[in-house]
């Protein structure tokens, strides 16, 4: 009788090992279902909130070695060899920069690094927006996408420099290639996923995307997005609001696949000195 009862308990044991066994592996299974077909917003936010985390991570570099470059500036010869190498050390290991610069107070290019681009010292950049917001606030500021004076289309910080009394200065700008600064970031975080990202300026502009040809172009201008409604409608909602959900139909790999499909998405907002980026993480609908 007692071999039985252990028999029994023994038999109780394993069958409900199997039953835990079972309930995982339907659990992992459809987590894993759910992440490859992408169809709900939960199964989008993880890679939305890695990539926010990681553009955001970058903007506080940035605006921490700004900030120390200003302050290094604030007392030094804005046209000598101290500006040139503080410039300098701004662009180490940074593919994405097209080059840094001191503006002086009256929007006049002094110092640019790195040397081949020092043609462009002496040019009065005063009619740019980013360099009126700067002179006018004395506060950091990061432009919207422009066609830099270098040719390359570019986002540009611009840190105030002050002298140890008070005195504007200037300002020490940073000049980037935003496809390629965001591709840097993003290129390892979609790789081998089923799920893609796209950013966009809230006016439409299109930032950065897998699909190469549709960066710089506009959703709501551009000829090639204007079959697409409700592209044009999500791309609305986008704008109006930070974060979201929404789904839209759009050619399924760009210029390289026209197949028209459903996608998913979802997103959020990162910023940075009041300027924002929406990030779109979408999928297509199985």
């Amino acid at each position: 009788m007692v071999i039985l009862r252990k028999k029994g308990e023994i038999m109780k044991k394993i069958t409900a090992l199997i039953t835990l066994t079972v309930a995982m592996t339907v659990f992992f299974l459809t987590g894993a279902c759910e992440a490859q077909t992408g169809v709900t917003a939960d199964a989008m936010k993880p890679m939305l909130e890695k990539t926010k985390s990681r553009i955001n991570e970058w903007f506080r570099i940035l605006d921490r070695e700004l900030e120390s470059a200003a302050e290094r500036l604030s007392t030094a010869d804005l046209s000598g060899r101290d500006a040139r190498r503080i410039l300098k050390e701004l662009m180490i290991g940074r593919s994405s920069i097209v080059d840094c610069g001191i503006v002086d107070e009256s929007g006049i290019l002094i110092t640019v690094q790195p040397p081949e681009y020092r043609s462009y010292e002496g040019r009065d950049i005063s009619s740019e927006q980013h360099i009126m917001a700067v002179r006018e606030t004395k506060r950091p500021v990061m432009s919207d996408s422009f066609n830099a004076v270098e040719g390359v289309y570019s986002v540009a910080l611009e840190y105030p420099i002050f002298s140890d009394k008070g005195r504007y200065r200037g300002s020490v700008s940073l000049i980037i290639k935003y496809a390629a600064f965001l591709n840097n970031i993003l290129e390892k975080i979609v790789k081998d996923m089923p799920c893609k990202v796209w950013v966009m300026q809230p006016d439409g502009l299109i930032l950065y995307d897998s699909d190469p040809n549709q960066i710089n172009r506009n959703v709501f201008t551009d000829d090639m997005f204007k079959p697409f409604h409700s592209l044009i409608t999500f791309s609305k909602n986008v704008v109006s609001e930070k974060n979201g959900t929404g789904s839209y139909d759009f050619y399924s790999k760009g210029f390289e696949d026209k197949a028209v499909v459903k996608k998913n998405a979802i997103w959020d907002t990162v910023g940075l000195y009041g300027n924002e980026w929406r990030i779109i993480v979408m999928e297509i609908e199985k």
